[in-house]
């Protein structure tokens, strides 16, 4: 039988989250630490990180707003200027 090393990883985290996350690890049949592991598998055989990482929506000028925004107007905002171009380019031919 082959000794497999192993090291013990000490971090701090939100308390809530880490209830949050070990009730969902648990309802998909994993523990929290064993998800853990998965995950750090996965990035090493894809020499990535699994997840998309982005900048969170206040990071743009619009989206600091968009908490203040009417839902309804952004909807009908949304791909106005889109609209207005393709109209702009099909009136200059």
């Amino acid at each position: 039988m082959v000794a497999t090393k192993s090291t013990v990883m000490q971090f701090r985290m939100d308390t809530e989250l880490k209830q949050e996350a070990e009730i969902l690890f648990r309802e998909l049949g994993t523990s929290f630490a064993e998800a853990l592991r998965i995950f750090a598998r996965q990035c090493v055989l894809t020499r990535s990180m699994p997840i998309s990482i982005s900048l969170p929506q206040r990071a743009t000028a619009s989206g600091a707003f968009a908490k203040y925004a009417d839902p309804e107007k952004r909807k009908l905002e949304s791909g106005a200027f889109a609209l207005a171009m393709k109209a702009k380019h099909e009136n200059a031919r």
